[in-house]
């Protein structure tokens, strides 16, 4: 039933209204009085969706509230369908792993025998910082996660070997248990401490049923010198002290992220782990790392592909046709034609010039096209940032009989065709040319003769969007006619993909 209140005209025990008729209240002004008001943020007003969204502030464990100054230090999803050899390790006995429809799969085969296993990690260990939070986000789903004899293991942990069934030696993180019971584990130095996940009121990631494990869900690891948590879906489902006779939860304050799935016997149906995302920060610091180390930690650095196309390396490592040979090859010249050849699709590497009459002067020769991958709806399509190039010393490996010869050298940036010579259209991007140095040859000049490179930065980086072309153009000027010149020499790229 509706109760009236009326304006108590300033009486003792009595509450006032206002003019327009609202219920005036002052909170207490007495600490020991004081109650509690729930500070949130209206994130939309609800127009639209008939609802207001509204947001609680949030504040770290050490009474810091969070205002963006999150540090990311490991990002990674899973398009296409190959695994980076460079990000993470892999050890499996029978189980195989197979990363396809934006998944990271292990035991992807149902594997039941006793003693399989698929384990993946991180090379690279994340530390923990005192008092600043660390959070370790993954977006993975299970399947036959109720299945006896199998057990399934995610978070930061150390093991004795990859490819092992024994218990981690350190860390923190989930296990699915044998028959399905889900725990959050802390392991220090070996010995480990199990507290049960009550999943029962966890709701559904996209907010539809409840949950469920064979969904994609968001898990998190919050860890904090003095108190960890576990989260699901934004719900957190486990808090646990740091117990009092260890200096922290884990004896090392560097792990890797670790993924696991091991048979402990004949398993009553294949046990499987899809990983979908990871991602690894830092909380409350202000620690203004740049950018192009937090790219580069990730796997993004310009010296290797994107995960998903490629495991290598963007300058190639193979046969004497590319980039950077192989130990005991000479990076040959190839054939030089205007505009278009040799056109290595590498991003740098060692090259060999034709010999000076073989050229046309004041004509460009671009000797490396790096193709940026294009990209698709299951592979990323990511931006270049080039942020310096080197050219290496020049080496004379046959000497010039006649006339003098400059090599002029510039980088081309953001084309859609490799040929240097296209002009702009609706459906052409023409290259962006910067000349960045030259090398200046005399007649006299004999094998064995050395000039000096250099290094040209950019700080404003060239940007080279998914399927457009990084190229290195050589430009002769001068008398080419007779000229027996052949100069040997390097490309290093700096940058990063994002």
């Amino acid at each position: 039933m509706g109760v009236n209140i009326k304006g108590g005209n300033n009486s003792a025990g009595l509450s006032n209204v206002s003019s327009t008729y609202e219920l005036q209240v002052v909170t207490p002004q007495e600490e020991i009085n004081a109650g509690f008001i729930q500070c949130s943020s209206e994130v939309d007003s609800g127009i639209v969706l008939g609802t207001r969204t509204v947001r609680a502030m949030e504040v770290s464990d050490d009474y810091r509230l969070r205002v963006g100054i999150d540090q990311t230090m490991f990002n990674t999803g899973f398009e296409g369908t190959i695994i980076s050899q460079a990000l993470f390790q892999q050890g499996s006995a029978t189980m195989t792993t197979v990363q396809a429809s934006g998944f990271l799969s292990l035991n992807n085969a149902n594997a039941t025998a006793s003693g399989n296993q698929a384990s993946v990690r991180t090379y690279r260990h994340f530390p923990s910082f005192g008092s600043y939070p660390s959070f370790l986000g993954m977006w993975v789903r299970e399947a036959n996660e109720t299945a006896t004899n199998a057990i399934s293991e995610w978070g930061l942990f150390h093991l004795v070997a990859i490819a092992s069934v024994a218990a981690p030696t350190d860390g923190v993180f989930f296990r699915r248990l044998a028959g399905g019971g889900l725990r959050a584990v802390i392991n220090y130095n070996g010995t480990e401490t199990e507290y049960t996940i009550d999943t029962t009121n966890v709701p559904s990631r996209d907010g539809v049923g409840v949950f469920a494990p064979t969904e994609s869900n968001h898990y998190l690891i919050s860890y904090h010198i003095d108190r960890l948590r576990f989260w699901i879906n934004d719900i957190a489902v486990a808090e646990i002290q740091c117990p009092g006779n260890q200096p922290t939860f884990t004896s090392s304050s560097n792990l890797p992220i670790n993924f696991r799935v091991y048979n402990t016997g004949v398993a009553s149906a294949g046990r499987r782990l899809e990983v979908g995302f990871v991602n690894f920060g830092t909380g409350d610091q202000n620690t203004n790392k740049q950018w192009t180390h937090v790219m580069a930690g990730s796997g993004g650095g310009a010296y290797q592909t994107q995960q998903g196309v490629a495991s290598a390396s963007t300058v190639s490592r193979g046969t004497g046709a590319l980039g950077y040979p192989t130990s005991g090859t000479a990076r040959i010249a190839g054939t030089w034609t205007a505009t278009t050849a040799p056109a290595l699709n590498s991003l740098g590497g060692l090259w060999t010039s034709v010999a000076g009459q073989s050229m046309a002067s004041d004509v460009d020769y671009p000797i490396f096209s790096y193709l940026n991958p294009v990209g698709t709806a299951t592979l990323p399509g990511k931006t270049l940032y080039v942020t310096s190039v080197r050219v290496g010393e020049a080496y004379v490996s046959v000497g010039a009989t006649a006339n003098a010869l400059n090599l002029s050298l510039a980088v081309g940036v953001g084309s859609t065709t490799s040929a240097t010579t296209a002009s702009e259209g609706v459906a052409i991007i023409a290259a962006r040319v910067l000349p960045i140095g030259s090398f200046g040859f005399l007649a006299t000049d004999i094998q064995g003769t050395f000039k000096p490179g250099f290094e040209c930065s950019f700080t404003s980086p060239l940007i080279v969007p998914s399927g457009t072309y990084f190229q290195f153009i050589v430009r002769p000027f001068g008398t080419v006619t007779s000229n027996t010149l052949v100069v040997q020499c390097s490309l290093y790229v700096n940058g990063y993909f994002e």
